[in-house]
């Protein structure tokens, strides 16, 4: 005889547990599949990144200038040698080859996989860079002192709070290095350095920093036409419709992640996502690791 449950009547225990079991059984699973997805991602971004370029236009150029941007690649190859990273930037054919900072990462002895890299792309083009915050962890705090001559003999031109005119075809490029953080900018000799450099509104000028919140408000009161940086890593994790989701200065939904931003005097900043990472967690997720190359034209 089947007996049946009044209504009202209280579910049986035994069909309670199964339906629990059930839940939790989805549960467990949807954990694993998400598990998975990060670290299958997570070691997709280790081997691949993306190349995003971006177009400028200037009177104060006379043909097609190309920049690549280098940034906190953190001691990371992209094939044997880094023969991925340098076989493109061959084929890409850079006037000008940018190192915004972090080549290292802070607690690690050895780096000889980014100082080849150096060696082997100044073949292709010049290379400037400005210390980030792990070179200088190292240097001030990690007693690696001869880090910056390293990199110098490497043949990486340092700006370390300093100016360089470079010369690409029948144009002059004004490039300026500026180190330190955001709240270190006067500590560091960031202020009096842009403060004693002369504005000349009709040679186009790049001033590159490893932090992006230094642009502003700090730097955006001076005259130059295009800043680059790094730092943010894109976010670490980039969510859809709301992007980036964090960076050490800014927190939560940061302003600068990645991309092109519009300071508030108009200059051009273009932050990059980077193509390393300092650290294994968080992973990077939704957030292919990136080389930036820039396109400064006359149209």
């Amino acid at each position: 005889m089947t007996t049946k449950t009044a209504a009202g009547a209280k579910e049986p225990a035994s069909k309670k547990r199964k339906t629990r079991l059930r839940i939790l059984i989805i549960l467990l699973l949807l954990m694993l599949v998400s598990g998975s997805a990060v670290f299958l991602y997570s070691r997709y971004a280790k081997t691949h990144y993306r190349i995003t370029f971006y177009q400028e236009t200037s009177q104060k150029v006379s043909g097609n200038i190309r920049i690549a941007v280098i940034s906190d690649i953190h001691n990371r190859e992209y094939g044997d040698h880094n023969e991925t990273l340098i076989s493109d930037l061959w084929a890409l054919k850079p006037d000008l080859i940018l190192f915004p900072g972090d080549m290292v990462i802070c607690d690690q002895d050895d780096y000889r996989a980014v100082l080849d890299l150096v060696s082997a792309l100044t073949e292709i083009a010049p290379c400037y860079g400005v210390l980030g915050n792990h070179e200088s962890e190292r240097i001030y705090y990690g007693g690696d002192e001869d880090l910056p001559d390293t990199f110098e003999n490497a043949g990486l031109n340092l700006l370390r709070n300093a100016r360089e005119e470079v010369r690409i075809g029948m144009d002059t490029i004004r490039l300026f290095g500026v180190e330190g953080t955001s709240y270190g900018f006067g500590a560091y000799g960031g202020r009096e350095f842009m403060n004693n450099t002369e504005a000349d509104p009709s040679v186009y000028c790049i001033v590159m920093a490893h932090i992006p919140i230094l642009f502003e408000p700090q730097l955006s009161g001076y005259v130059f036409d295009l800043g680059v940086a790094g730092h943010v890593h894109g976010g670490i994790v980039v969510l859809p419709f709301l992007g980036g989701l964090y960076s050490n200065e800014e927190g939560l939904f940061p302003k600068f992640t990645a991309g092109k931003y519009t300071l508030e005097n108009q200059q051009t900043l273009i932050v990059s996502a980077g193509l390393g990472d300092s650290r294994s967690f968080p992973p990077r997720i939704n957030n292919i690791p990136e080389l930036v190359v820039i396109d400064i034209s006359r149209y």
